[in-house]
C-alpha cells in the first residue's frame, strides 16, 4: 500500500511586473564560423589559394589544410574559392602518393 502525506501549502512570492520601457532587447546569437566587422556585417574569406598556389612538396602548408585524422577540410573550413580547393585537393593526392603526407593516422 502506498503512503500518502498531506503537504503543507507553500505560498511563493508574487513576480514583481517589469515595466516595457525597462525590457533590454536580446541580442541574437552570433554564430562562432562568421567573421564579423564592427557594424556587425559578415565578412567574406580571402582565399588562401588566391595568394599563394599549394604545391605537393609543400607539406607542412598542405597539412593546414587536413584534420587529425587526415581528411580534406571542406571549402568552408580552408576558405579556398573552388578552383583552389580542387587544386588543393590533388596537390594533397599527390603528397599522399609521394608519402609527403600521411592517406590515414596510425591508431
Amino acid at each position: 500500500m502506498a503512503v500518502t502525506r498531506k503537504l503543507k501549502s507553500v505560498s511563493l512570492p508574487k513576480k514583481k511586473e517589469i515595466p516595457l520601457e525597462v525590457v533590454v532587447p536580446v541580442e541574437k546569437k552570433v554564430s562562432k564560423s562568421e567573421p564579423k566587422t564592427e557594424n556587425s556585417a559578415p565578412v567574406k574569406k580571402k582565399c588562401a589559394g588566391c595568394k599563394t598556389e599549394p604545391r605537393y612538396w609543400d607539406a607542412m602548408t598542405l597539412r593546414r589544410s587536413l584534420s587529425d585524422r587526415g581528411r580534406i577540410y571542406p571549402r568552408t573550413r580552408t576558405g579556398c574559392c573552388a578552383k583552389h580547393q580542387r587544386k588543393l585537393t590533388r596537390e594533397v593526392k599527390r603528397a599522399r602518393h609521394l608519402a609527403l603526407l600521411p592517406f590515414t593516422v596510425k591508431v
